[in-house]
């Protein structure tokens, strides 16, 4: 049981990473397909 929490962990927090990078690119796209210039 002790070792199977850090793999826990790291699998949360990778796939907050990734839903965090997905969300982000999408983002970007969205503000640079606007009007062609990336808005902040």
């Amino acid at each position: 049981m002790a070792r199977l929490i850090p793999l826990i962990l790291i699998g949360l927090g990778l796939y907050f990473w990734f839903k965090a990078r997905k969300r982000t690119a999408a983002y970007v796209e969205d503000a640079e397909s606007d009007n062609g210039t990336p808005r902040r």
